[in-house]
């Protein structure tokens, strides 16, 4: 006997679809089944995330959660009763979350609904309210086992469960463009080409990878590093920039900015390196292991889960320019390393982390919680 969808609330932190999370959010919701589950996304505004979400079917509301600790409470109040509501016209049977403001305010009307919430945890950082959030969630996604060190000070529980993102692997790779990305930035294509994708902000450590750079200087001729990602920290961009002229290795590295072309730019590189001080589980590390890069990371969050070490790319300090570049000078020396690594990271990258084992894990979660497995 066929039966209607459960009908699932999902609140993103953010209304644009530039970071992991959001991607991650938007795979996992396209990619349910729409027999057994009925998504409704809910985003602070409007923006691509909401257009792409349209774009496949899925609603969408907007709705801008206010600051827990506001001094208006009247919006707070406001912002409860619509919650609320929505979950009562849609019949909402599980909330699904990934930031602490949405879940705080879902867990309010989840404990008032008596309806179970699923609270995603894509950060490892700690968060003033993570206690009171792991009260209100019925149960807890880490996107790496790495993240069960933000709540340490809860012992054995059942509420943890650690699920991969997930990449689609299934997506045809793009055809060469044209012109083609060394014809873009005028790069030699006997050059090696180094890229790392991230934003340029601090905690992303391409300040080590220059550092990197400026070690290999004398080793290397032939290499150049493309430092992909928004400049959110111009200040930041600036030092790395005057660190590139200090060490002599100004040339040798180009700052692209934003790419939304990233399968692009992973199906011409060499390497991949990912040089952060900071991580949870990111996506580009998986995106380029599923292009078949072999990839440098550094020992952060869950990148040495992703990653096995001297199998499908090398692990290495972070803040440690010397293992970076040690780890780069291995790999650019040796082209058999690169294919053999590259190799490996893809056949990974299908077997852990692609997106339909990801939405199988998510919606068995769903099942169990609504006593359906």
């Amino acid at each position: 006997m066929s039966h209607k969808p459960h009908n699932i609330l999902y609140l993103s932190s953010f209304g644009n679809l530039y970071g992991g999370g959001q991607q991650s959010l938007f795979y996992l919701v396209v990619n349910l089944d729409k027999k057994e589950f009925h998504p409704h996304v809910v985003l602070p505004a409007e923006g691509n995330f909401a257009e792409r979400l349209r774009e496949h079917g899925i609603v969408v509301t907007v709705l801008n959660l206010p600051q827990v600790l506001n001094i208006n409470i009247t919006q707070n109040i406001v912002a409860l009763y619509k919650l609320l509501s929505l979950c009562s016209e849609q019949k909402i049977d599980i909330i699904h979350t990934d930031g602490p403001r949405n879940t705080f305010y879902t867990g309010m009307v989840a404990r008032i609904k008596r309806i179970p919430l699923i609270w995603h945890v894509r950060v490892s950082d700690r968060d003033r309210y993570d206690r009171i959030l792991y009260f209100l969630s019925s149960k807890i996604v880490l996107v790496a086992n790495a993240l069960r060190a933000r709540f340490d000070w809860v012992g054995t529980s059942d509420k943890f469960i650690t699920i991969y993102n997930g990449v689609d692997l299934s997506e045809p790779r793009p055809e060469k463009s044209v012109p083609s990305v060394r014809e873009q930035y005028g790069i030699d294509r006997k050059t090696l080409l180094i890229a790392a994708i991230a934003r340029i902000e601090p905690l992303k450590g391409q300040r080590y990878l220059i550092e990197a750079c400026g070690r290999l200087r004398n080793n290397l001729d032939d290499v150049c590093v493309l430092l992909i990602g928004d400049i959110v920290d111009s200040g930041y961009c600036n030092e790395c920039k005057a660190l590139a002229r200090e060490l002599g290795t100004e040339n040798r590295l180009i700052f692209t900015g934003y790419q939304n072309n990233i399968g692009q730019f992973l199906s011409e590189i060499d390497v991949f390196v990912l040089p952060s001080l900071s991580e949870a589980f990111p996506r580009s590390v998986i995106e380029a292991m599923g292009a078949g890069r072999p990839v440098v990371v550094t020992d952060v969050g869950g990148c040495s889960e992703a990653v096995e070490d001297n199998v499908s790319g090398f692990v290495v300090p972070a803040r440690d320019s010397k293992a970076l570049a040690d780890a780069l000078h291995k790999l650019c020396k040796d082209s058999k390393l690169r294919s053999k690594f590259g190799q490996a990271a893809k056949v990974r990258a299908e077997k852990m982390f692609g997106i339909v084992k990801n939405v199988k894990q998510t919606e068995q979660v769903y099942l169990n919680i609504l006593g359906k497995d």
